[in-house]
């Protein structure tokens, strides 16, 4: 089960200053209950530059606006009932019992209970130009994005009797500069 919450604002002063808030709360039953939710705020920020005054000066620029902007955002992309241990017959094992080999049951998967959300924060800055009468458009982002307690059905060894279990672990960071 997934239950979701989303709150948004937006704010316009003058069509020169833009703000947008959002703030999420997610809940996820293939977690634990310690960590069935989390919560992922975003804001927006925007200037329109080709509002002021020193910019109407410069008849090249139709249009022109500076954004910044920094959200985070989850993931719980895991089996329904990974953070269980789970039991198979698939190997049949025998034991001895009253003198007769009876098949057994195995645990085939160890569980988890302390996984949690994936973790995404991203920043981005960018400035959207548009030049000669709007006949030329230029789009330019700095961005840097974090993800943290990745969701990973990582492998262990084997002396444990397993050969993977999912764990949060690790952080990736991906950045660039896109035109």
């Amino acid at each position: 089960t997934l239950v979701s919450f989303l709150a948004r604002g937006n704010y316009n002063y003058r069509s020169k200053y833009l703000l947008t808030g959002t703030f999420r709360a997610d809940g996820s039953s293939k977690f634990a209950p310690q960590n069935r939710w989390a919560y992922f705020p975003s804001v927006g920020l925007a200037w329109r530059i080709s509002r002021e005054k020193f910019m109407q000066a410069l008849p090249m620029v139709s249009d022109a606006k500076f954004r910044f902007s920094y959200g985070e955002t989850g993931n719980n992309r895991i089996g329904d009932f990974v953070r269980f241990s789970s039991l198979s017959t698939d190997y049949p094992r025998y034991y001895p019992f009253n003198n007769t080999p009876t098949p057994s049951v195995n645990t085939n998967r160890f569980g988890n209970e302390n996984l949690k959300w994936e973790t995404t924060k991203q920043t981005d800055i960018g400035l959207d130009l548009e030049l000669f009468k709007k006949r030329l458009n230029l789009t330019i982002d700095v961005y840097r994005k974090n993800t943290h307690d990745l969701l990973l059905n990582a492998n262990v060894p084997y002396s444990s009797g397993y050969s993977t279990i999912y764990k949060n672990i690790g952080l990736v960071r991906n950045e660039g500069l896109e035109i």
